[in-house]
């Protein structure tokens, strides 16, 4: 029996010196280190291509003039905003709420609009005044003000195809919906992202703001209003953030049980001004800020991911933590050159297959803007340079600071006075929208498509 446990013993010991000694084998990490993204890599790609939109219907319960558009701005003569107004009213929504900032401002919206009032009766546009140049309180301004059943978020440099809006509307039949859209082709790898995730489990890491549809009993929900203009990070230190608002409504339709469905087509597929450097930089700033800010909530705050999209923990939310393409590619190649199998031939197959699936994503953009592919070198440079991006974002992320937009001067330049007068009470009252109920009537729907807005 002694003889017997000893060599139990012996054979434990030497299966578990191996296991060390593969610990710490170049190989072993290599392995690792390689499957960790590439097989949500190879999933995505299934999932992409067995992604289906929802149908347009053909005798719809859904229409166009059951939407009213929220619209903020606090630079009404910005050359975008008129082509932003035109594609919008084009789609014949029941309502368009413009929220602005300041006197003036709002004057001159007034006389801009009062043509389209004779061209589109069919749709009633208000200007709204917000108490200050914050896109969280300029929205909140505005739900109040809703009265059709979808509510739709459109940013003021967004430009809609004619059949966008009815296209959009399709997956409210299904009463448990959501979407959304980021730009270009920084953005076309999100789009790439969400299609995939949505398709897996229904997952999306947040719909994004620039257009996004939702049902208007979510967004007027004192509860959410409540949040939405005083949401704090940090154990409440940091805050009340101003950015992270498509986050913020992610996470609380998420959290509520509602869910989301990405209408990725080209029929609502929307285009977007991307802001030149230094403006750009600063947006790429906010946006990973952003992320680390709302991913590291939605798992160890709100963590209804985990039981709701487990997919997504692992391919978008925890993904986001590791995603450093210059470290991470460099780590690989030098684990490969130290591993038995490190050879010149082996680099170089490794480097290939790391471009390959880096232009995988971006597909179905240069398919229709073939002559990009000239600033394909540019592309590899900035993904590889966004990898410090990430890292100050994190060393910086509790600035909550609206990159790219100088909201601070444009209140200043409003005065004291008058944004008291144009105070709003922001606490509606009312009893809260019962919590997720995955069977409730009713959804949340946003838009997010792919799109560049190629400006000449």
């Amino acid at each position: 029996m002694d003889s017997l446990a000893l060599a139990a013993r012996q054979t434990i010991d030497a299966v578990t010196e191996q296991l060390w000694l593969g610990y710490q084998h170049p190989l072993f990490w290599f392995a690792a280190l390689f499957v960790f993204p590439y097989l949500r890599l190879v999933v995505h790609l299934i999932a992409f291509w067995l992604y289906r939109p929802s149908p347009v219907p053909v005798n719809p319960k859904i229409k166009p003039s059951d939407c009213t558009v929220i619209l903020p701005t606090v630079d009404p003569e910005n050359v975008d905003f008129r082509e932003c107004i035109e594609t919008c009213l084009r789609n014949r929504p029941a309502q368009m709420l413009v929220v602005t900032v300041g006197s003036d401002k709002a004057k001159l919206c007034e006389d801009y609009f009062e043509p389209y009032r004779t061209l589109h009766p069919y749709t009633e546009i208000t200007v709204l005044l917000s108490p200050i140049a914050h896109k969280r309180t300029q929205v909140a301004t505005a739900i109040l003000h809703v009265k059709t059943k979808i509510t739709v978020l459109l940013d003021d440099h967004v430009f809609w195809p004619r059949t966008f809006l009815r296209n959009a509307v399709a997956p409210f039949e299904d009463p448990a919906i959501g979407a959304n859209m980021l730009g270009a082709i920084y953005l076309e790898r999100h789009n790439f992202e969400i299609r995939s995730t949505n398709a897996v489990d229904g997952g999306v890491f947040v719909i994004s703001g620039r257009t996004s549809l939702h049902r208007t009993k979510i967004l007027q929900d004192p509860e959410f209003l409540t949040g939405f203009t005083d949401e704090r990070f940090f154990f409440g230190l940091c805050g009340p953030l101003g950015p992270d608002d498509d986050n913020f409504i992610t996470r609380f339709e998420v959290a509520r049980g509602w869910k989301i469905k990405i209408q990725y087509s080209p029929a609502s597929r929307i285009e977007t001004t991307l802001g030149t450097y230094p403006k750009f930089m600063q947006q790429c700033l906010r946006w990973v800020r952003t992320t680390w800010r709302s991913n590291s909530c939605s798992l160890f705050t709100d963590r209804t991911v985990w039981k709701a999209q487990p997919w997504c923990v692992y391919a978008v939310y925890i993904t986001s933590f590791f995603n450093f393409a210059l470290f991470n590619d460099s780590l690989l190649g030098y684990l490969l050159w130290t591993s038995p199998c490190g050879s010149q031939k082996a680099l170089l197959a490794l480097l290939g297959w790391v471009f390959a699936t880096k232009l995988v994503k971006l597909t179905p953009y240069f398919l229709r803007h073939p002559e990009d592919l000239r600033k394909l070198p540019g592309y590899f440079a900035f993904a590889y340079f966004h990898s410090f991006i990430k890292l100050y974002a994190l060393l910086t992320f509790w600035n909550c600071h609206w990159g790219g937009r100088n909201l601070a001067a444009i209140n200043a330049g409003i005065g004291l006075e008058e944004i008291e007068q144009r105070k709003v009470l922001l606490k509606p009252q009312g009893k809260s929208q019962s919590r997720g109920n995955k069977e409730m009537e009713g959804s949340v729907d946003s838009q997010r498509r792919s799109g560049l807005r190629k400006r000449t």
